[in-house]
């Protein structure tokens, strides 16, 4: 039987962004349109309301969206893997595409800290990273080479993404991997 490992993200982390931001739009569409003294009366709170009507409406699509459909971070399969971390997608990468697996130390920001953290990566590097890079857009294709140039590879995995089950995947990542070479060779 062919192993598969599909790890999806928890609905409750995009419900508890959604109740804040009703909150504040529905706080912000009170006081610009219904207290007994709205800010919609120049052109200044009619910017505002726009800005902040707009950032807001983002938000929520795109939280509702992935509440609603709940893609997979992660799918991994005999056959290769998608990463779909924050809805952008990888796309399908096969595993004859994949050249090296290893661990990485990537320089993160906390906001709780002090300075800059090291944190632990799976990164991935292709082959043939054209199949990878053609399908965004050209401010995704300039991080993906900052990407490269830093550490050597195309797609960078947050262990922290997989939570409980990061063994599993980086386990099964290898299994599959050494298998598709051995089937090339």
């Amino acid at each position: 039987m062919d192993e598969q490992l599909e790890i999806k993200h928890s609905r409750l982390i995009h419900l508890v962004i959604l109740i804040p931001v009703l909150a504040l739009m529905s706080i912000m569409v009170w006081a610009f349109y219904f207290k007994e003294d709205p800010l919609m009366k120049d052109d200044t709170g009619i910017i505002v309301c726009a800005i902040i009507g707009s950032i807001g409406s983002i938000v929520l699509y795109f939280n509702l969206k992935m509440l609603i459909q709940n893609p997979a971070i992660i799918t991994i399969n005999k056959d290769g893997f998608e990463y779909n971390p924050s809805g952008v997608s990888s796309g399908w990468i096969q595993w004859s595409n994949v050249e090296e697996i290893k661990y990485v130390d990537v320089k993160t920001e906390r906001r709780n800290s002090q300075g800059v953290n090291l944190e632990t990566a799976l990164a991935v590097k292709l082959q043939d990273n054209s199949i990878y890079l053609n399908q965004y857009n050209i401010v995704i294709k300039g991080l993906m080479k900052i990407n490269q140039g830093m550490y050597d590879a195309d797609i960078l995995f947050s262990l922290s993404s997989f939570g409980k089950k990061c063994d599993d995947v980086v386990a099964l990542m290898n299994k599959n991997w050494a298998s598709s070479k051995r089937k090339i060779h």
